[in-house]
């Protein structure tokens, strides 16, 4: 779909209304988001900042497990000094990242120590490994 260019606040504001309403017009910033969070992490953080600063109270967890749980997921690296920063000088920030499931074996442990933090202790780091249940159900379709 060809659309014009738009403001970070105009994404998060389709993005959240399509949190409320579920209207098929507005499905396009639920999925775009979630591939440019992968694939241009740059262009999705400031439209994860107006998600934090628009969303009505009972829409913070949705972003925090939604986007930024997987800005986290996927490049936990290079933008931990700004989740930091931000989790820092903005409380609507903090708890939105307070949502987040963070799996321990998936990061480093200097980034899980920093994430807890920034959360102010909320964050509960998981321990789940995906990787030997996913081997076992190969295995059992496979014969073995």
């Amino acid at each position: 779909m060809n659309r014009p260019p738009l403001t970070p606040e105009d994404w998060a504001t389709t993005w959240l209304r399509h949190s409320y309403h579920h209207a098929p017009e507005d499905f396009w910033a639920w999925e775009e988001l979630t591939e440019t969070v992968h694939d241009d992490p740059e262009r999705a953080w400031p439209v994860i900042l107006a998600l934090v600063a628009l969303a009505q109270p009972d829409r913070l967890e949705y972003v925090g497990a939604g986007p930024l749980e997987h800005l986290i997921e996927n490049h936990d690296q290079a933008f931990i000094d700004r989740i930091n920063a931000q989790a820092a000088s903005d409380p609507r920030f903090r708890e939105t990242l307070a949502s987040v499931w963070l799996n321990r074996r998936y990061h480093p442990p200097a980034i899980v120590a920093r994430l807890v933090a920034a959360s102010g202790g909320a964050i509960k780091p998981l321990e789940f490994d995906y990787e030997p249940d996913e081997d076992t159900r190969v295995a059992n379709e496979d014969g073995a």
